[in-house]
């Protein structure tokens, strides 16, 4: 119940984020974002690597507020990229006078947990269309949907896994995962796009391939958290959702296939 009530409260406010106004969806998501980047830095707590923890974040703060204001106001979108750079420059000099140890793998994860999980955040604004007057969210089924769709992929992929799998996907990394679950994901996976393509007039052919590569994406980049939490011997990422764990656990996946999407609904799609 525990599990089943946090999940209700997480995915209502995911979805009231994406359809609402575009100032709660860059809040919601900010905040996950930032939430997310702390998981993933805490857990090198107990390692040798000891990323630069408070520079990180806030580094990621600056650029995620200047970009959510360069919607509202566009001159400053020029400046992102060049604040983002003086940035990124800064976390290699600040370690000059930290006087760690292995001072350039905390320099190498600092800078990757900020590509993990601010990049796809980024994007996944970038998705979103809205009316500048109202500041309603005007065009966000390319958005929802990655949601909707990995969120079917999960839970199908547990409840048929639980009742015949019995290959391992990736037992050196999973164990619990099997190829029956795998597949059982894509199918409903497939099966939700089809719906929405209906629902929304878009192509099948479109959400269909959204919804292979979401599901097969989906499962490697839950393999990749599991990696590294495998690699510092840590369980969940966090404590924030009881029931769940870390919110990096919730969103492992998604951070992975917002790139890849985005690419697709832009440049192949669009």
């Amino acid at each position: 119940w525990q599990r089943a009530i946090t999940g209700f409260f997480f995915i209502l406010t995911i979805i009231l984020a994406i359809v609402l106004k575009i100032w709660l969806f860059q809040i919601v998501f900010g905040v996950l974002m930032i939430l997310a980047l702390k998981e993933f830095y805490t857990l090198f707590k107990a390692t040798d690597t000891q990323p630069q923890v408070a520079t990180g974040i806030t580094s990621s703060l600056v650029i995620y507020i200047l970009f959510s204001l360069s919607f509202y106001w566009p001159v400053l979108s020029k400046h992102v990229l060049a604040i983002s750079i003086v940035l990124f420059s800064a976390i290699a000099l600040i370690e000059l006078f930290r006087n760690k140890s292995n001072p350039f793998q905390n320099i190498g994860i600092t800078i990757s947990g900020m590509f993990y999980t601010l990049l796809p955040i980024l994007l996944l604004n970038l998705m979103i269309e809205f009316d500048p007057t109202t500041l309603w969210i005007t065009s966000f089924w390319p958005v929802l949907s990655i949601f909707i769709l990995i969120w079917c992929s999960d839970t199908f992929a547990y409840l048929v896994g639980r009742k015949i799998g019995k290959t391992k996907l990736f037992e050196r990394i999973s164990p619990k995962k099997s190829w029956e679950g795998f597949i059982g994901g894509m199918i409903s996976a497939i099966i939700g796009g089809l719906i929405i393509a209906y629902f929304t007039d878009e192509s099948y052919l479109k959400y269909t391939v959204f919804a292979i590569i979401i599901s097969a994406v989906g499962t490697a980049g839950d393999l990749v958290e599991s990696m590294l939490k495998r690699s510092v011997n840590a369980k969940d990422s966090g404590t924030i959702l009881p029931g769940h764990g870390g919110i990096l656990d919730r969103i492992d996946a998604i951070l992975i296939i917002i790139p890849i999407i985005f690419y697709l609904d832009y440049f192949i799609f669009n």
